[in-house]
Order: C-alpha cells, then sequence, then structure tokens
C-alpha cells in the first residue's frame, strides 16, 4: 500500500512539474506603467515602474511620460518588460490559518495556494501526534526548505505548528508534563504550539507561559472552560474562529463553558447566543485584546459552511475538482452532519445567525482596535485551499472592514505578526518579491484579487497561463485519485 503510494505521488509530481516550466528566477523583471496598491494607506501609486531583481524589489518610483529630453530607463540586461498599463500590484496574499500536511500536499495542496495569489501560509498542524501519521514536521520542513529553494512549486511556510494539545477530558495535565512537552515541541522545531478545547485553563496558562519563555507563540482553540478573555489575560498570542466570542457575549455564557465538552453547541444553545447576543460584554473582550496585543484570526468561511451546509448552489461548488475524492467525501459527510444538527427551518435560521452574528462581532473587534488577520482553516470542509482566502477577503468586507484593511489583513498584518514586515507585506525597496498583479483595483471592490494576471514569487514570474498550468496539473492529478 505504501509502495503504491509513493508510486502515485511521484508520478502526479511529474505532471506537475512538466505543466510549470516558469524560467529562472534571476533574470531581472520591470513592470511598467503599473499600479501600486499601497495596503497600509488604502491609496493607488498609479503609472509605476516596479524592477524586480535577485528575488527582491529594487526599485518603485513614478513612470514619467517620455519628452524631448527625458527617455525612460531600458530594463536592466537580459531583463524581461512587463506592459502592466491598467494593472494593478498588491503584496502577495498569506493565510493565516491553513493545513497543508497530507502525502499528496506537494502535488495537490501547495500549488493551488501559488495559483491564487497566496505566497505565504501559517500551517496550524504540522507535526504528528503519533508517527503512524506518516507525514510529520521533518517532511514540512523538507518542503519549507524545497520552497525557499526553488525546487517545489508552494506558499512560503511562515509557521509550523504542532499538534493539538488536547486531552482527555478525565485526564488532568500536571505542569511538569504540560511544560515538558512545550519544550519537545520546541525542541522538534514548532514555531506554534496549538492548544485545543480539551486542557483545562490551569494547563492552557502553562503552556502559553513556557511558550513565551521560549520565544515561541501558544494559540489556537480555547479551553471550552475559559473565556477569550482570560485567555487573552493568560499570554496567548492568537485567538483563532469567531464562535468563541459568541460563546462568551451571552448571559448564559458561564453556564454553557462550565458544562460543554464539543466546540459545535446544541442548536438551542446557539439560538440564544445569537438571540441574546450582549454587545457590551464583546466590548468588554475586545478591550482586553486591544489592550494586551492578542491576535484574532475569524476564518468566518468555516461558519459560513455551517450556515450553508443545505444550499445545493452552495455545495454544488465548481472547485471540487481541486478535492481529490477522499477529502470531498469527508467534506459532504461534514456538511451533512451539520444540517442533522437540525434540518428544520429554524435550524438553519439559526445557524444562519450563529454566521451572521460572527460577522457583525469582527467588525466590532476591528473598530475597537482588535489586530485582525486573515485565516481561512483550508483543508476544512469546504474551504478550498488557496482560493478561500480570496473568499475570506470578501467575508472581511462583509463584517465592515474596507477593501483596504482587508487587504491589509492578508498582507502586513501578518508579516508584522510573524515579526517578518522588514522582509514582507508591502510593496517597497528591499523587500522580498512576493506579488500579484490584478486586471482590476480590489479597493474597488475586494472581488478583483481574484482578478489574477500573474504571480511574482520571489522575483520568478508566473503568468496568468503558468498559473492555469499549475491548476490544470492539480485537476489532472486528481481525476487521476478517482
Amino acid at each position: 500500500m505504501r509502495d503504491r503510494l509513493a508510486f502515485r505521488v511521484g508520478l502526479l509530481a511529474a505532471l506537475l512539474t512538466a505543466a510549470t516550466d516558469v524560467g529562472a528566477q534571476d533574470a531581472p523583471v520591470v513592470l511598467q506603467h503599473v499600479h501600486v496598491v499601497d495596503v497600509q494607506s488604502g491609496e493607488v501609486h498609479e503609472d509605476q515602474r516596479v524592477v524586480i531583481a535577485g528575488g527582491r524589489i529594487r526599485s518603485v518610483g513614478h513612470f514619467p511620460a517620455p519628452t524631448d529630453t527625458y527617455a525612460p530607463p531600458p530594463p536592466p540586461d537580459n531583463g524581461v518588460l512587463v506592459d502592466a498599463t491598467g494593472l494593478y500590484l498588491i503584496p502577495g496574499l498569506w493565510d493565516m490559518h491553513a493545513h497543508v500536511r497530507h502525502p499528496l500536499a506537494t502535488t495537490l495542496v501547495l500549488p493551488q495556494f501559488v495559483a491564487h495569489g497566496v505566497t505565504g501560509v501559517r500551517d496550524m498542524n504540522s507535526e504528528c501526534e503519533t508517527p503512524e501519521e506518516g507525514v510529520c514536521i521533518g517532511d514540512v520542513q523538507g518542503w519549507q526548505r524545497q520552497i525557499e529553494a526553488g525546487d517545489l512549486t508552494g506558499p512560503r511556510l511562515l509557521a509550523l505548528s504542532s499538534f493539538p494539545l488536547n486531552p482527555p477530558w478525565d485526564y488532568r495535565v500536571s505542569e511538569p508534563e504540560i511544560r515538558g512537552m512545550v519544550r519537545e515541541l520546541h525542541r522538534r522545531g514548532v514555531d506554534l504550539v496549538k492548544t485545543y478545547v480539551r486542557l483545562s485553563p490551569e494547563a492552557f496558562a502553562w503552556a502559553v507561559d513556557e511558550a513565551n519563555a521560549l520565544g515561541i507563540a501558544a494559540g489556537g482553540h480555547l479551553p471550552l472552560q475559559m473565556t477569550a478573555s482570560e485567555a487573552s489575560e493568560a499570554g496567548v498570542r492568537s485567538v483563532e474562529h469567531a464562535r468563541d466570542f459568541l460563546f462568551d457575549c451571552f448571559p448564559g455564557s458561564a453556564a454553557f463553558r462550565a458544562g460543554a465538552r464539543s466546540q459545535d453547541p446544541p442548536v438551542d444553545v446557539m439560538r440564544q447566543m445569537v438571540e441574546e447576543h450582549d454587545q457590551a460584554a464583546c466590548a468588554d473582550a475586545f478591550d482586553t485584546f486591544a489592550r494586551n496585543g492578542t491576535w484574532y484570526v475569524p476564518t468566518h468561511v468555516t461558519r459560513r459552511m455551517d450556515a450553508l451546509a443545505d444550499d445545493p448552489a452552495f455545495r454544488d461548488d465548481p472547485r471540487a475538482r481541486y478535492v481529490w475524492p477522499e477529502v470531498w467525501g469527508q467534506w459532504q459527510a461534514d456538511a451533512d452532519r451539520m444540517v442533522a444538527l437540525d434540518p428544520s427551518p429554524e435550524g438553519r435560521r439559526v445557524m444562519r445567525g450563529f454566521y451572521e452574528t460572527g460577522l457583525a462581532i469582527t467588525g466590532r473587534a476591528h473598530a475597537a482596535g482588535v489586530p485582525i488577520v486573515l485565516g481561512t482553516d483550508a483543508g476544512d470542509t469546504y474551504v478550498f485551499f488557496g482560493s478561500s482566502v480570496h473568499d475570506e477577503l470578501g467575508e472581511l468586507v462583509k463584517a465592515g472592514l474596507s477593501p483596504a484593511e482587508a487587504l491589509a489583513a492578508a498582507t502586513v498584518r501578518p508579516a508584522e505578526f510573524l515579526g517578518l514586515e522588514d522582509e514582507h507585506g508591502t510593496v517597497e525597496v528591499g523587500k522580498r518579491a512576493d506579488l500579484v498583479l490584478l486586471r482590476a483595483n480590489p479597493l474597488d471592490d475586494i472581488e478583483h484579487v481574484r482578478e489574477i494576471e500573474a504571480v511574482f514569487f520571489g522575483g520568478e514570474h508566473l503568468s496568468r497561463a503558468d498559473l492555469d498550468a499549475l491548476l490544470e496539473a492539480v485537476e489532472k492529478a486528481v481525476a487521476a485519485q478517482e
């Protein structure tokens, strides 16, 4: 069985390689007459000349019209001249909550991110809990090195997470045990210790404290017995998913958290969370997050699935052709499960209300100064690799962020979160040339992020034809799995 899998992976890798001969990344590239989107100011700098060489942005400046006494400088020797008239340049997009560890990742997962302009990922489950899982952090670190060397097509794997720390309900983790586990994970090379719902508040606090002492992050799902404000005060780096605020911001919160044994509340409890939502309680939590600098990763596309799981138009997504049958089957079963929780019209109304209240929470959190970064939970049900970043940008705008603020949450804010703002996140001289060229202005309509003309990854120029070839190779590889 393992030999057959290895053969199929090798075959798919050959298919992908044959489809993506995109040239040498060292050749200088000059974009002329391009409009540069400033994701910090929300402005567009029109008619610019951007020079890329050696994988970095070498110059950015206004491109004046020729006159009798002035001619624009020619491209560098052996350079590629790109007429970008009418096109818009943005930094490469980042997904700060994705799941890429899988035996078929190099052929079916990683290329999809690049094809959709996603040049950076924080992987939220990079390490095995048991060796029997097959692909473990050593493999992911190998992909990380291959991507950086230009030997593998994929986004930069900018931060790698542990497996979820999630002991059984009846098992009380001791302080030496949890601190020792965090130290061991640090030794293995994780950048993030991923917390989960069954941790006790005490164990969560020990894990966060030890991670902070070692200079790595802790974040993820919160213990069900712990509020978001308590987690922030304990020093957690980021809180994933909007639902923790829904859990906290209604009169029955304390009773719910004391007795909950699942992060999927019964529908009648969800109805309370929606209909009795307490904005003042959430405002206090937002103040705590803003004061402590606790980051928030809403992943609204996950709750969108819960809300629309009974909608045939939602489930008949043409992107299914990029999802291999095993995973597609799991997604169908999970969507069916969400509907089965309460298939009545009232039950479906509650699910939609839970999702919509989460959007409203994100808008208020942003207005209160809570730092927000974009994450999708890529690999979760109906969360497509790469393209769901475009979906989540739309969700952030629905939540009340401007298109510029949503773009910042997928570019410069993640770079700040990871301490990489000197290298990434904006179109500036000296930064890595991970860029996306769009056919229309995303500040006018965030949906324009889908209109990709080209991607520059470390200076390597992937044209629209190259990006289409990546997706065609993935589609062929998926078909080979059937």
